[in-house]
């Protein structure tokens, strides 16, 4: 519970804030169950280090682990005042220090372009974990590909606290070889589609819950678990070693809210980065759900059915996202086009889009009726290994600072001040405002701000002559130019279906004036209608849910 965990640099409120009372276990539906949906929230410390030649340093990695170390104010912590609620980090592989364990293992070289790595949390029972093992060893044989062997992952459990100790799992890395592919979005989309098929068939053992893939790719990898920002870095001993090189690295400190956190709702997830909440999940869920059975992808080759379901109401708002955007990048988008899709910006009567940029518009006017916007607030960093980025989502409720140095490094974060900065040095500074986005192109050195990736994006494709080609539009009617009924005879007929004077005043004039719904402040203090004594339209049953 919420009120017997505890942070360090939490608001009052948070610290005060009463239990809430949680809804008995239901039985699985079809429908996104809203009780398992509000137990993930969370509000976090993101950042990313990236440098602009696209060189694996250690120093990358090093410069995470500082700033994730200034985030712990961010975080919550558990009731032994030692767990964390989470922190983790993404990278680029580090393929040295993987050959160097292969050689004295007596294994070659890795072919870096044709292996994937897995980083798996495994049952704590040896017995569980074996059958585990062989699971996922099968579907990867199955699949045809070779696996090459298991590495446990070497890690410091002094430093772990007494409640993550409980739970913590066996952490092992997984590496396979793919042959029979030799594109690398391929090679990316045969992983994504093992780890699908891994995932249905192991959810009817006992452990199945107990499994769990941080990431599982032949370009990023990611260190997590449930522990406080300074102690990732000294948990994992990896993390440590001077061949642990990468161009980039993706920090993230969790504050989970009224849950008790568990080691695979850690961020970074396997794409993004979220410090937030959506606040939109059960709608999202269960449209993602409707569509399952129509989603096709040329890419997919005929296995769509192999990749569902697309989302999890018993995972985080976080890892549904997550699964979302994993899903479209591994249909073929890029990682700036599944955020535009996901999360849009506030676009209309845009007075820069709108003079400057209409293609933008006609991609958002395309996609909305394909993808319903994931609401936050949320800020979302990003990375598929080629590149990186940071994105706010059109509420604008998180911050984010990003920073350009003379040496080629762009760093975002939460806020500034985690890492010691020449000041001299900085050729480029700002702050993601609402909707904003900032990528970096490891392979090209670019960096490029809001309108550029959103022209760009946009640009791809002619979503303007598509909008015209396949929009149909519904025309008014003709009202009536004078009343049908007599004032009397209208109060009876609405008295009679439920009508207020405040619905009619309020809601139906308006309408009527305006063309448009009216906009409400807070502040309804009438009984909910369910619990009401007096009869109601069946609208009133029915109310929007927003930042809970």
């Amino acid at each position: 519970l919420a009120a017997t965990r505890r942070s360090w640099a939490v608001s009052a409120r948070a610290v005060l804030d009463l239990p809430r009372r949680r809804a008995p276990q239901k039985p699985a539906q079809e429908a996104a169950d809203l009780n398992d949906i509000l137990a993930e929230r969370g509000a976090c410390g993101v950042g990313f280090v990236a440098n602009l030649s696209n060189e694996p340093s250690f120093n990358v990695v090093r410069d995470a682990l500082t700033a994730l170390g200034c985030m712990e104010h961010r975080g919550g912590c558990g009731s032994d005042n030692d767990s964390g609620d989470g922190a983790g980090l993404m990278s680029g592989i580090p393929w040295d220090l993987f050959d160097d364990w292969a050689s004295k293992e007596g294994l070659a070289p890795f072919e870096r372009t044709h292996t994937g790595v897995g980083m798996v949390f495994l049952p704590q029972n040896e017995n569980s974990m074996a059958e585990a093992k062989a699971a996922v060893e099968k579907v990867f044989t199955d699949e045809g590909l070779e696996v090459l062997g298991w590495r446990p992952v070497p890690f410091n459990l002094s430093v772990v606290g007494r409640n993550a100790k409980e739970t913590m799992p066996n952490i092992l890395q997984i590496f396979v070889r793919i042959a029979k592919e030799d594109d690398a979005d391929d090679i990316e989309r045969e992983l994504y589609i093992c780890r699908k098929l891994i995932e249905r068939a192991t959810k009817s053992a006992s452990w199945a819950d107990e499994l769990y893939f941080c990431s599982l790719s032949s370009r990023t990898i990611i260190y997590k678990g449930m522990l406080r920002s300074e102690v990732l870095g000294q948990f994992y001993l990896d993390l440590k070693n001077e061949l642990y090189k990468s161009p980039f690295a993706i920090y993230h400190r969790r504050f989970s809210t009224n849950t008790s956190p568990r080691w695979p709702l850690a961020q970074p997830m396997r794409l993004l980065g979220h410090n937030g909440e959506i606040n939109t999940i059960q709608g999202n869920l269960n449209w993602m759900r409707s569509r399952e059975a129509t989603i096709q992808s040329p890419v997919w080759r005929g296995r769509e059915n192999e990749l569902r379901p697309f989302g999890d109401p018993k995972a985080s708002d976080s890892a549904n996202l997550d699964s979302a955007a994993e899903l479209l990048l591994r249909s073929g988008r890029s990682p700036a086009e599944a955020m535009m899709m996901l999360v849009p910006e506030a676009y209309k009567n845009h007075p820069t889009l709108s003079v400057k940029y209409p293609e933008v518009i006609d991609f958002y006017e395309y996609y909305k009726g394909q993808m319903e916007a994931w609401d936050g607030p949320a800020l979302l960093l990003f990375s598929d290994g080629r590149t990186v980025g940071a994105c706010l989502d059109r509420n604008g409720l998180r911050p984010a600072r990003y920073w350009k140095t003379s040496d080629g490094f762009v760093y975002v974060a939460s806020e500034v001040g985690v890492i010691p900065m020449d000041e001299s040095k900085v050729v480029m500074k700002g702050r993601l405002g609402p909707g904003m986005m900032i990528t970096v192109d490891l392979e090209t050195g670019q960096v490029l701000e809001n309108t550029e990736v959103k022209k760009n994006v946009a640009s791809a494709k002619p979503y303007g002559t598509w909008l015209q080609e396949s929009t149909r539009s519904i025309k008014p009617v003709n009202f009536q130019s004078s009343p049908v009924m007599d004032n009397e005879t209208i109060l009876r007929h609405q008295q009679a279906f439920g009508y207020s004077s405040e619905d009619v005043q309020m809601v139906i004039e308006t309408m009527a004036s305006q063309g448009k719904e009216p906009t409400f402040c807070m502040g309804d203090d009438i009984p909910l209608a369910v619990l009401s004594q007096k009869p109601h339209m069946l609208f009133d049953y029915f109310k929007q849910r927003f930042a809970q």
